[in-house]
């Protein structure tokens, strides 16, 4: 089972092309806890950069490995790829003129699923963090209501 402290391992096994920029963030940002979500964050900007400039021969090879996490990880991993990078992806890519469409091509039916899911979310949110989370909250709200409801 593929675990937390793997994914950035095996992303960078995945894409060899990003150990320069990896090298560079982790002099910048120190070794200590950088954040698991900073490293994706920057991982994702790699992957949104390489498309911009037409290279894409890893991609194959890093959806593939998005796949395995998402069918072989514990849970913790499997958020990881989906908030870390899948969604990270998509937010990175929205301010560019091609967008995250490009990216589907490449997706395997999991990792489709939770595109898809990430977009869906953004969508219902207005398309801004702040709509995001707002939604969110209501839908944590509406279980609570029903829980306490429960037991009432």
């Amino acid at each position: 089972m593929i675990t937390k402290a793997e994914v950035m391992p095996l992303l960078l096994q995945a894409c060899p092309g990003f150990a320069p920029r990896w090298q560079e963030h982790l002099a910048y940002s120190g070794e200590g806890d950088r954040g698991i979500f900073n490293d994706t964050s920057e991982f994702a900007l790699y992957v949104v950069d390489s498309y911009a400039q037409g290279n894409v021969s890893e991609f194959a090879d890093l959806f593939s490995l998005l796949e395995r996490i998402l069918r072989d990880a514990d849970e913790e991993a499997r958020r990881i790829a989906t908030v870390g990078v899948l969604e990270s992806i998509q937010v990175r890519a929205s301010n560019e003129t091609f967008g995250a469409q490009p990216f589907v091509q490449w997706l395997g039916p999991l990792s489709r699923q939770a595109w898809q899911e990430i977009a869906n979310r953004w969508r219902k949110g207005g398309g801004s963090l702040a709509g995001v989370i707002r939604v969110e909250s209501r839908n944590m709200q509406r279980i609570r209501k029903r829980w306490w409801q429960f037991w009432r």
